[in-house]
């Protein structure tokens, strides 16, 4: 099978766990539903479109940001927050009543390098690769100030994997591959999402996050490369 593999390095990045409201926890890996949206806005895409991922990776370091965030009272608050810190003469005042702040920490990935794969039909992938060759804007995975680099992309054939190889970076593993004496630390990851009474209802999918250095299980793909695949269903 054909697949693009994208090489990637974020400087500092948060992928925020949802529901971690007190303190933003971040995955150790970008979930699959991340990823994909970077892939749909790269597409500018106005639909779902169906893939399979394989996502691997490193970081340097884990840190901790001490932010200011914002929070709207009520949906019909018209106010916005500016953010003037290093002004002179800050004397930004806003409505009480529709907007309050509270500190929080976030934990932030340092130094992120990041392997991944993307299976799609030839015309999506050829889009992709076409909107990351002229691209007007910034790349960014997570949040909007999660800046990415592109190092690396390339069209590879990947087939199953037929010999005993070791993990060169950590990977999410879909849990049906794994058995009880593979060390992992056990996730439910989002996968994709669909509107149901103007909320999204996500579909989560349960993976293993695999260290390096781990033997692969049986079931996975490698690339011509000999980067291993780990594709999710």
């Amino acid at each position: 099978m054909k697949a693009l593999r994208l090489k990637l390095f974020q400087e500092t990045a948060c992928y925020k766990k949802p529901f971690a409201s007190k303190v933003a926890e971040t995955y150790p890996l970008p979930p699959y539903s991340t990823v994909k949206g970077m892939i749909h806005a790269l597409l500018r895409a106005d639909r779902f479109i169906s893939m399979r991922l394989s996502v691997q990776g490193e970081y340097e370091a884990k840190l901790l940001d001490y932010q200011r965030h914002y929070f709207f009272k009520k949906l019909d608050t018209v106010a916005f927050p500016l953010i003037l810190d290093g002004i002179q003469e800050n004397r930004f005042v806003y409505d009480t009543n529709g907007i309050s702040t509270m500190p929080i920490y976030t934990h932030m990935l340092y130094g992120v390098n990041l392997l991944i794969h993307v299976e799609v039909e030839d015309s999506v992938l050829e889009q992709v690769i076409q909107a990351i060759e002229g691209g007007g804007i910034h790349y960014s995975l997570g949040r909007w100030e999660d800046l990415v680099r592109i190092d690396e992309y390339k069209i590879v054939f990947v087939e199953e994997l037929d010999e005993e190889k070791d993990l060169r970076y950590h990977a999410y593993i879909s849990d049906h591959l794994l058995d009880i004496d593979t060390r992992h630390i056990p996730y439910e990851i989002p996968w994709k999402y669909e509107i149901v009474n103007g909320v999204r209802k996500w579909e989560k999918v349960k993976v293993g996050y695999v260290p390096k250095g781990t033997t692969a299980p049986e079931g996975v793909c490698i690339d011509e490369d000999g980067e291993l695949v780990f594709f999710h269903l």
